[in-house]
């Protein structure tokens, strides 16, 4: 399975979970946000499964986490310095 297809159904799957919707109801919402916005299917996938995570993180005890997996991640977490990129 590809990416994007995968991004679209875990999309499908949060509004599933949040609406209580058939898979057909919540393809067909995140389709209509896709053109509401003017933005593709896949970005609205991505900002959604996207805001999903965080918020699941902020709500989840995250010191086990941390101490089990926290030296695998640091490397990998956006530094942030102050310092606007400008291209």
């Amino acid at each position: 399975m590809n990416d994007s297809r995968t991004s679209i159904d875990w999309a499908v799957g949060v509004l599933i979970a949040l609406r209580g919707y058939s898979p057909e109801q919540a393809f067909e919402e995140l389709v209509a946000h896709s053109y509401n916005f003017d933005v593709s299917l896949l970005q609205s996938a991505r900002s959604l499964v996207a805001v999903a995570r965080e918020v699941a993180a902020e709500s989840l005890p995250v010191t086990s986490t941390e101490r089990e997996w926290g030296g695998l991640l640091a490397d990998r977490r956006p530094v942030d310095d102050g310092i606007e990129n400008v291209a």
